[in-house]
């Protein structure tokens, strides 16, 4: 098996073709840019420039291992315009999303035109270079598709928007606007394998997508081993949230938890760690949620020692690596099962109802007020994350990919 694997991006650290690369499976690696070869490694050292600066520093940490660096090809003539394009309507969710999927429809034909050397299978990542899996699929190659998103997400999503109107004014109607592009087709256009990475997601899959359960498999993210190690520094009543602040994420049910807690006159410290609009952080029933915006890696780490627990109440994911952080450093999580995590109902969590402010109130002040049963989770946490480091990852990922080889 020798595969093509083509992303946007530097997704886990560009952790699929390295593992592919380890073990003797990578023909070639496609991806837009990178910061330490080529043109992108001139572009990334415009950090200080006006307008481009801030995608310029974001650049710089996309290094790619060197194991993988002569098997890649990026593609800077088809990104920079996109990047300053994408800067120019970053304010209209519909534009942006049309130019994300056209600029992926030319990479993704710029791809192909590169050929596929001796591949006989492709990585996709959700769909994205959509022509360069079509191509691959008429040349007879077999297409292997990350399902990182659970593929119903949008559907969910319109109906949350439609309950909670002014949570998110501006959201476009993303099928809508996009469709006509190959790359909006999604990812079981040419998909002969799904790799899945929660039980969720391929359920969703198999249920609402008519994919055969027998051409997936499901292999869970990891989490860097360092932070096993993290000393503890937890403050008492302190929750943690991680992640972009919106409905998908479920901050609205969080923030009617807090109003729940404190009716209760338990008054916590609601942290909110990650990118949120206006429209969201000015809400009322947000009033007890601190919203910290991004948070460094560094700052996060910090955020994590300090948690008394993590929360994410999500609607939709794929296997919010969040929790993955939340377990290794020892931070009982409570969630939901379509957050995909791999956390055990009553062993290192609790696992909540979506869409129930009342149960995720409840699950917190259960963890929180019961110290005895919050070490034993946080013992219990820390235990689980050992099996999934990303090297557990690796190895997960091979077995599954060598086992589609069998069908």
């Amino acid at each position: 098996m020798k595969f093509i694997v083509a992303q946007v991006g530097a997704r886990r650290g560009y952790a699929v073709p390295a593992i592919l690369q380890k073990a003797g499976m990578l023909e070639r690696f496609y991806t837009d840019i990178a910061g330490d070869i080529g043109f992108g490694a001139v572009f990334s050292a415009a950090g200080a420039l006006p307008l481009v600066g801030e995608s310029a520093r974001r650049l710089v940490a996309r290094r790619l291992p060197f194991d993988i660096r002569a098997k890649t090809t990026t593609f800077p003539g088809i990104t920079l315009p996109h990047v300053f394009r994408r800067l120019i309507i970053a304010r209209d969710p519909a534009a942006a999303c049309r130019e994300d999927v056209r600029f992926s429809d030319a990479l993704g034909r710029a791809m192909a035109r590169r050929g596929f050397g001796s591949a006989t299978h492709m990585y996709s990542m959700l769909g994205e270079c959509g022509p360069l899996f079509a191509e691959g699929k008429r040349r007879g190659l077999i297409v292997v598709s990350e399902i990182y998103l659970a593929l119903n997400t949008e559907r969910i999503l319109t109906e949350e928007r439609k309950k909670f109107p002014s949570w998110e004014e501006n959201a476009p109607d993303y099928a809508a606007v996009c469709r006509g592009f190959e790359s909006s087709r999604g990812p079981r256009a040419d998909a002969d394998f799904a790799i899945c990475p929660s039980e969720w997601v391929r359920n969703d899959l198999v249920r609402n997508f008519g994919f055969l359960s027998e051409h997936t498999a499901i292999v869970p993210y990891g989490v860097n081993p360092e932070m096993l190690s993290v000393p503890d520094e937890l403050v008492r009543g302190r929750l943690l949230f991680a992640g972009t602040a919106d409905l998908r994420k479920g901050i609205h049910y969080l923030a009617m938890a807090s109003e729940k807690l404190v009716e209760q006159g338990l008054h916590y410290e609601f942290r909110i760690a990650g990118d949120v609009e206006h429209s969201v952080s000015n809400q009322r029933q947000c009033r007890y949620l601190t919203f910290l915006g991004r948070v460094p890696r560094a700052g996060m780490t910090r955020e994590f020692a300090s948690a008394d627990l993590f929360v994410l109440p999500s609607l939709a994911e794929g296997s919010a690596e969040a929790t993955y952080e939340a377990l290794a450093c020892g931070v009982p999580v409570v969630t939901t099962r379509e957050a995909g995590s791999i956390v055990r109902d009553g062993l290192e969590g609790r696992i909540v109802p979506s869409r129930n402010a009342e149960a995720l109130a409840n699950a917190i002040a259960e963890i929180v007020e019961d110290r005895e049963k919050r070490e034993r989770l946080s013992r219990a946490a820390r235990e689980r994350a050992r099996d999934y480091t990303w090297a557990r990852y690796g190895e997960r990922l091979v077995e599954a990919l060598k086992s589609f080889g069998n069908n």
